[in-house]
């Protein structure tokens, strides 16, 4: 058989090996969704975390703004260990980019104490207040702790609820974050949900006082599952709702910084490990099967290796929140996912 008459076989073996790769990632997608679902009683609906007819491509845009985008960064959390959960790692790679001068601010409204069944409320709230801070060193986040009951948020009485309110919003003014991130207003967690709206009620104060407008990010539900929305009804939210993975606006690759996130995550024990029972939580390890699932969701083709992702989405609320995505600009070129529909696609 002639050089000439190879070729075309060749090409076959190359595609034949790509159909390969792609079958393998596909079972391996299907094979960490399935843990998912199982792990949380939830029935086995889909083998793919992006809805049919949609995909995540890179974003790369770095055009030039009509407002800064500098600032600090801050977080809203209902625990301590809700950063580690869902935000660090996406921190660090905005700190990564030496282009701006980074700080993190978690305002954690409770303590934790709740946390721990079997402890006296009080010494689970030492406890996981130590813990947070060990984690919090390890990112350089400053906590600031507002203290209301765990497991209360939703149920806080009118006077408390006003209070607190004002608290956050003093925050804000105080912080002037370019970026603010909370908790989406799923019904996951009474907690975390009620953050949520807690934010946005302090940022109607913050902006009746004349106060910057930030970038407002939810981050991704816990483990990535779908939950009811108790806020909004734009068309990505009922695309959201109607599929059982959450569908966020985009997911960050995180591969540099997740080992170092997981790291301060480990340092919130009383949330890895039972103390009751002396034995790993049943959900520990799910924090790194989700963050393979995003990362498989815009792996490129050929890749021998599993990146990792952390996703978020931007909400828009006029004269609340800015209509420009700060994050596109604080991440380092080409770290960030967009989704988009396949027909959109250039």
């Amino acid at each position: 058989m002639s050089k000439v008459q190879q070729l075309p076989l060749r090409g076959t073996q190359l595609q034949e090996r790509h159909n390969r790769l792609e079958e393998r990632v596909r079972k391996l997608e299907a094979s960490l969704l399935a843990e998912l679902f199982r792990r949380n009683e939830r029935e086995e609906s889909v083998q793919t975390a992006t809805p049919p007819g949609y995909s995540y491509t890179q974003d790369a845009s770095r055009q030039a703004l009509p407002v800064d985008a500098s600032g600090p960064i801050m977080q809203v959390a209902a625990h301590p260990g809700d950063g580690p959960d869902f935000f660090y790692a996406t921190y660090l790679k905005i700190a990564s980019n030496m282009q701006y001068h980074n700080s993190y601010h978690e305002v954690v409204l409770t303590d934790g104490e709740g946390g721990v069944d079997g402890w006296h409320p009080e010494r689970t709230r030492q406890v996981r207040m130590k813990e947070a801070y060990a984690g919090a060193e390890i990112v350089g986040s400053r906590l600031h702790f507002l203290s209301y009951p765990d497991g209360g948020l939703s149920k806080l009485p009118p006077r408390k609820k006003t209070r607190l309110v004002k608290q956050l919003a003093r925050k804000i003014e105080e912080i002037q974050p370019a970026i603010l991130v909370v908790h989406p207003p799923k019904n996951d967690h009474p907690d975390h949900a009620s953050s949520f709206l807690l934010t946005l009620a302090a940022l109607e104060i913050h902006a009746r006082r004349g106060g910057r407008t930030p970038t407002l990010l939810i981050h991704d539900v816990e483990f990535g599952l779908q939950q009811k929305s108790l806020w909004g009804n734009s068309p990505q939210e009922l695309l959201a709702e109607t599929y059982p993975i959450h569908v966020p606006d985009f997911i960050v690759d995180v591969s540099s910084t997740h080992q170092t996130a997981q790291l301060a995550l480990q340092k919130h024990q009383t949330q890895m490990y039972d103390p009751m029972r002396g034995q790993p939580k049943l959900y520990a390890d799910l924090i790194d099967t989700l963050a393979q699932v995003r990362g498989l969701q815009f792996m490129a083709g050929g890749a021998t290796w599993i990146p990792r992702g952390q996703a978020v989405s931007q909400v828009v609320i006029p004269d609340l929140t800015s209509e420009h995505n700060f994050l596109l600009q604080r991440l380092p070129a080409g770290s960030i996912y967009r989704q988009v529909k396949k027909d959109e696609q250039v």
